[in-house]
């Protein structure tokens, strides 16, 4: 399965539940997309945890904004945006986080740097 797939359906999936924390496995990428969430305000707070043989991230799950992540790029199939058709969010609280040749970024901060790139998720 996909990992940030994983993580996504992870993060979905807490609200429902009592749990204090949420622990899913290291990667830069989802570093920087929980760094885009929290600015955001879609999540309150996360940690990389050291721990061998292998890093994890500790997210904090209260106060999550997050009702639906939907996952537009997959290994399977890759979907890219140029500067000008970077998708809008269907909702107005929405987000969508990109890759681009300068990083992880949201969408609309792509769009005011010119720069396109892979659609990772959006996030309602």
């Amino acid at each position: 399965m996909d990992p940030i797939a994983e993580m996504f359906c992870q993060i979905v999936s807490v609200k429902n539940t009592e749990k204090d924390v949420l622990v899913v496995p290291f990667s830069n990428i989802k570093m920087a997309i929980l760094e885009i969430l929290k600015n955001t305000g879609k999540i309150k707070d996360f940690k990389k945890i050291n721990e061998k043989p292998h890093d994890k991230i500790e997210i904090n799950p209260n106060n999550l904004e997050i009702n639906k992540i939907s996952r537009i790029s997959t290994p399977g199939k890759r979907v890219y945006s140029g500067n000008g058709n970077i998708p809008v969010p269907k909702t107005q609280h929405g987000l969508i986080i990109i890759s681009t040749s300068e990083g992880i970024m949201a969408g609309e901060d792509a769009r005011k740097k010119g720069i396109g790139g892979e659609i990772i998720c959006e996030v309602s």
